[in-house]
């Protein structure tokens, strides 16, 4: 079934933009009457980042690929070395990769990345990196951007043939529930323990691969 959307000239995004899905009202999440505030008033986005040149010290690298349905699943060294500009993320933030949404590159950046201690935590410039501006936990964003409802809107906001992305805008004008905003702390509470028992989980696994190499060396 095929869509229509009609704009005024007036109403064309900044720079005359005619890209059909640019006004896609798909793009809309409809929260209908439900009360709600805009992701943007909640985070704010890290833009920070670190040129080839400029790095010193140990840098472990997240690329898109490393982060999944809220976890960060890096399992890489540290490198002294950075091949070309990289975003600056810390424990406490949650990325989100602009690069084919439909892959559900989302995590919660946890402070038990494996081989992250003594090192700079950097990751790829298709991250947009969300932070919160005081103490409050924003983990609870996590399932709020897994949600199908958000998928769908930053399914229909892509843009481009080759390399599909949504813009910043359409993530910080994303409608926040108030009613989730109200268990902010209970909900972001279960994503930390999620991801620690996923950690945990980790750790079994590589005590086992332990035990199984050292039967082979018997």
């Amino acid at each position: 079934m095929a869509l229509i959307a009609i704009r005024k000239r007036s109403l064309l995004a900044t720079t005359f933009v005619l890209a059909p899905e640019r006004y896609d009202p798909r793009r809309e999440l409809d929260a209908g009457s439900v009360e709600i505030v805009p992701l943007g008033e909640i985070v704010k986005t890290v833009r920070k980042t670190i040129q080839p040149s400029e790095h010193v010290g140990l840098s472990l690298i997240l690329d898109t690929s490393d982060a999944r349905e809220g976890i960060v699943i890096a399992r890489k060294s540290p490198t002294t070395e950075i091949g070309s500009t990289k975003k600056i993320t810390e424990p406490g933030d949650v990325i989100i990769s602009r690069l084919r949404p439909y892959l559900r590159q989302i995590a919660y950046v946890d402070d038990a990345i494996p081989n992250a201690t003594h090192s700079t935590i950097t990751c790829s410039t298709e991250f947009y990196v969300l932070r919160s501006p005081n103490r409050e936990s924003i983990a609870f964003l996590v399932p709020f951007l897994l949600a199908h409802q958000v998928q769908r809107v930053l399914a229909a906001s892509q843009e481009g043939g080759h390399h599909p992305r949504f813009d910043e805008q359409t993530l910080v004008t994303l409608p926040v529930p108030k009613a989730l905003l109200s268990c902010r702390k209970e909900v972001s509470d279960g994503v930390a323990r999620s991801v620690c028992e996923y950690r945990a989980s980790e750790a079994r696994i590589d005590q086992l691969i332990f035990k199984a190499e050292a039967a082979l060396t018997e």
